[in-house]
């Protein structure tokens, strides 16, 4: 989920949702700003390793917090190795690394 206040401020592209989707909080209640739009993919480049992927991302009030990555995606698909030192992240996998095959829309935010 990337909140909806950087969305506004880079003017990332995004769609509407023919039906609004249910986006649960971390109080486990509906995040009632969520869930009627997403972005266009992103390329995400996070860690040491400069780990590279595109993401499409629910827009939603988020808070203090620009981008919210579910629990599955970085301990699943993407493990992220030095978990507990943000500044010492590095992905254990590089599989992702192909998923970047052209940066027109992607490149733009980073």
């Amino acid at each position: 989920m990337i909140n909806k206040d950087l969305v506004e401020h880079f003017d990332i592209p995004y769609e509407t949702h023919h039906k609004a989707l249910n986006i649960l909080a971390f109080d486990s209640e509906i995040n009632s700003s969520g869930g009627k739009h997403f972005t266009h993919p992103i390329l995400l480049q996070l860690g040491n390793n400069g780990h590279r992927t595109r993401i499409s991302c629910e827009v939603a009030a988020a808070g203090k917090y620009e981008l919210i990555i579910p629990f599955g995606w970085w301990h699943k698909e993407h493990p992220i190795g030095n978990i507990d030192k943000p500044q010492k992240w590095t992905f254990t996998e590089q599989c992702s690394l192909g998923h970047v095959e052209d940066e027109g829309v992607g490149g733009m935010f980073e």
